[in-house]
């Protein structure tokens, strides 16, 4: 299957919120609340326009989303957050997808990923596109320059 990546836009906005709303994956978010639609619409309209946001989908040679990037940048450090469709996990899209979505990025910054210590799947996807592992007490830190 062929990946592609784009920004996204207004008209992602229910695929975010499904994703951000699957049970497994409210798991592994630090905030692990269910989001009602209107105010995920209002945030994610907010976040879309800022400059210092870059919201990218993965999708398929049949236009089917199979999963989302976000990063957030402040100065010379992004935050990274990656989530794939809960039908199309443990297929090895996740690193792809991650590896891809950095050409959207600036060179020479720091891309910065904060996990819970038992998401070790996503531990492993960053892992496997070198990203280097910084433990602490709450969780999982891992760190590339780009």
């Amino acid at each position: 299957m062929k990946l592609q990546i784009r920004k996204a836009s207004m008209e992602d906005a229910v695929f975010f919120y499904k994703l951000r709303n699957d049970l497994t994956t409210r798991k592994n978010f630090f905030n692990q609340k269910k989001i009602k639609y209107l105010d995920h619409l209002k945030w994610y309209n907010k976040k879309i326009r800022k400059k210092n946001t870059t919201f990218l989908i993965a999708f398929n040679n049949k236009h089917k989303s199979i999963g989302a990037v976000r990063y957030e940048t402040e100065k010379n450090l992004t935050y990274v957050s990656i989530c794939i469709s809960k039908k199309l996990r443990n297929l090895g899209y996740g690193s792809k997808i991650l590896k891809m979505s950095e050409k959207f990025l600036k060179k020479k910054i720091i891309i910065i990923s904060r996990i819970k210590k038992n998401n070790i799947k996503s531990i492993k996807i960053f892992k496997n596109n070198n990203y280097k592992l910084i433990n602490n007490d709450d969780y999982t830190t891992l760190i590339k320059v780009n």
